[in-house]
């Protein structure tokens, strides 16, 4: 058994469970509603243990694994292809976000949002690991290094993973603004 404080307790249990996460969301499914997907196909399980997989905290085994693909209507090769950083620079929503053509010789960004966020953080006048524990409170598994990468446009943002960031940013700024 793992206790909390233990060494390992800081290590993900399993290395799909945000993998999961995504394929709900992009279903746009709560919790519950995989759950009930889920038992209708022959396991039940409670929406407290979807959580925990999808923060890595339950270790998932493959058979488990099986029916989140038959629910999802996914391969196993999906897991492959889903798991690797996109090679395109997305076109930014609304305007936001940085160029992704740039300058003959410049790193081309993975993400449009980056510097948005580091703004809004910034103007918050929170660190990155302060943002990274409001991110965690929220239930997205990720440090002050994965922002990092995501602020200087080095890692790709999926639309759940930007949801996550406009909650926790975007909410404080328009309380901030109304006051």
């Amino acid at each position: 058994m793992i206790h909390r404080n233990s060494p390992q307790s800081e290590k993900r249990r399993n290395q799909l469970g945000l993998l999961i996460r995504r394929f709900r969301m992009e279903a746009n499914w709560s919790q519950k509603e995989l759950a009930e997907r889920l038992e209708h196909a022959g396991w039940t399980i409670d929406p407290s243990a979807i959580a925990r997989t999808e923060l890595g905290e339950r270790t998932l085994l493959d058979t488990e694994l099986k029916f989140f693909l038959d629910v999802f209507a996914k391969d196993w090769a999906d897991l492959l292809s889903e798991r690797e950083e996109p090679k395109y620079c997305p076109k930014p929503l609304g305007g936001l976000g940085g160029n992704c053509e740039g300058i003959e010789g410049e790193e081309k960004k993975l993400n449009q949002y980056g510097e948005l966020i580091r703004r809004w953080r910034t103007e918050l006048g929170w660190s990155q690991e302060e943002l990274a524990v409001k991110l965690q409170v929220a239930g997205w598994d990720i440090d002050r290094s994965l922002i990092a990468l995501i602020e200087n446009g080095k890692r790709s943002l999926l639309d759940y993973e930007l949801k996550f960031f406009l909650d926790a940013l975007g909410g404080v700024l328009t309380r901030k603004k109304l006051d």
